[in-house]
């Protein structure tokens, strides 16, 4: 009898170690899905941050062009702020005149543009985001810039 007692108490203790363990588990895996979508979330607001900067610049271009520049090639490490940056609310932006053009895509052929590269930066430090546009303006007859393409920056680029 004391030996069964012995048994019942051992199989309870090696029970009661397993569901201990079970739920430490079960804790840990909590916890980093806790941490991937707090990562997650950072990373979408500083997209949305990236994308009002970007709106900003071309707010910006509407009002007054840059000086065309020579050679003008994308801004260096943007994620760390190198250059010369307009500060805004949700970040900072950078405006590049890169010169004329009659073979702009998405514009009718022969349409003399001028092409503007707006590059955003979010304010988000641990998730930041960098987003870059090429915009296009006709030069006979201004109007809102047309976006020919955009691509988001990563850190290694």
């Amino acid at each position: 009898m004391n030996r069964q007692r012995g048994m019942v108490l051992l199989l309870a203790l090696v029970l009661s170690l397993f569901l201990g363990l079970l739920a430490a588990s079960a804790l840990r895996d909590a916890l980093v899905e806790t941490r991937l979508t707090g990562a997650m979330r950072d990373g979408l607001l500083a997209f949305a941050q990236a994308q009002a900067m970007l709106q900003a610049g071309v707010e910006q271009l509407q009002q007054a062009q840059p000086l065309s520049c020579k050679g003008c090639p994308p801004p260096p490490r943007p994620h760390d702020l190198h250059g010369q940056w307009q500060r805004g609310k949700d970040g900072y932006f950078q405006l590049q005149n890169l010169g004329t053009t009659t073979r702009a895509a998405h514009m009718p052929n022969g349409e003399r543009v001028t092409l503007y590269r707006v590059t955003a930066v979010s304010q988000q430090l641990a998730a930041r985001q960098v987003l870059e546009a090429v915009y296009a303006i006709p030069i006979a007859q201004p109007q809102a810039p047309q976006r020919i393409l955009w691509r988001q920056r990563l850190r290694q680029d």
